[in-house]
């Protein structure tokens, strides 16, 4: 996956549990996410250059190379607004790696 270019683990996830890694994408997207398969769950984004089409462009880019992507505790409502149209959907998901119930939105290629 090229979605999330640059990787590297953070310590504070790891010691979590949550193994979620350090990203630096190609798009100019930076954040905390975490590849589960060819879903990408992201938990932490910023744009280098808010304002520039850098998050459509990380995301437009996800949608090709992911089935499913997520965004965990999302609590901007820009944020929220920008999803939806992006069709993504409000879901409740369990981690799999510590079994905590998270609030979500997600897209999937195709929906059950």
């Amino acid at each position: 996956m090229n979605v999330l270019g640059e990787t590297w683990p953070d310590p504070f996830s790891k010691a979590l549990g949550t193994n979620m890694d350090r990203f630096l994408s190609p798009t100019g997207v930076r954040g905390l996410a975490r590849m589960d398969d060819s879903h990408l769950i992201l938990l932490a984004v910023d744009a280098i250059e808010p304002g520039t089409g850098q998050f459509k462009a990380f995301i437009k880019q996800a949608k090709r190379e992911c089935s499913a992507i997520s965004v965990w505790h999302v609590f901007n409502p820009m944020l929220i607004k920008v999803l939806k149209r992006y069709g993504f959907k409000y879901r409740v998901e369990t981690d799999q790696n510590t079994g905590e119930r998270i609030p979500a939105y997600r897209w999937r290629k195709v929906w059950e």
